[in-house]
């Protein structure tokens, strides 16, 4: 514990979400270029709005003879992508246009979707939703950057991201209130600027990933 700094812990969340970064790109880049371009008409709005005292979330979801596609958005950071859908999201039925990657669609015409479950493990009758990309008025396509964008989105969760971030300052605290003991506290002018430098950038990429 002696040779491990607050620098040490902070250099490691850092290059963890770098890490991280890094695969959400790779993995969306192969996504790109394995998706299948869908069109439904009179698709059912299943859409809810989970409310509570610290937080809003948005689950826009959509059905059709019981396949059912959904994305998930922080209420107030829907982001760019969701006021080009040009739809109106409180119509019952709606005709849509939008990609889902192949493996899905492999799943959903091999009738292979599973079913979601509850707390205990037990399946439920409703199956497991398909994430959309790229959701359109039928007959219309997403422009490609913002496709690409929008895919990204959801391979690079904010949340997790962040929890890495603050990891050494909960893990200092926990160590300090809770077991009473301390980290060092390093004096690498060098290393605190480059560590400051990421965070920078990173909390660029944040907000960038908030509002497309």
């Amino acid at each position: 514990m002696n040779k491990i700094t607050n620098l040490t812990l902070h250099l490691f969340s850092v290059n963890v979400v770098i890490l991280y970064f890094i695969w959400s790109v790779i993995n969306s880049i192969y996504d790109f270029s394995h998706l299948t371009f869908l069109q439904w008409k009179g698709a059912q709005n299943k859409t809810e709005v989970y409310s509570s005292r610290r937080s809003t979330t948005v689950t826009y979801a959509y059905e059709k003879e019981g396949v059912r596609i959904s994305r998930e958005y922080p209420g107030l950071f829907e982001g760019i992508n969701t006021w080009l859908w040009n739809i109106d999201k409180k119509k019952n039925k709606e005709n849509i246009s939008f990609y889902i990657r192949d493996k899905d669609y492999i799943k959903i015409k091999n009738k292979t979707i599973k079913y979601r479950k509850d707390i205990f493990g037990n399946n439920l009758k409703e199956k497991e939703s398909v994430p959309f990309f790229g959701l359109r008025k039928i007959n219309s396509k997403s422009n490609k950057i913002i496709l690409f964008c929008d895919i990204w989105k959801y391979n690079f969760s904010i949340i997790s991201s962040l929890i890495i971030i603050l990891f050494p300052y909960i893990l200092i605290f926990l160590l300090k209130k809770i077991f009473k003991k301390n980290i060092k506290i390093s004096d690498n002018i060098e290393l605190q600027k480059k560590i400051g430098g990421f965070i920078i950038i990173y909390f660029i990429i944040f907000f960038f990933n908030l509002i497309i």
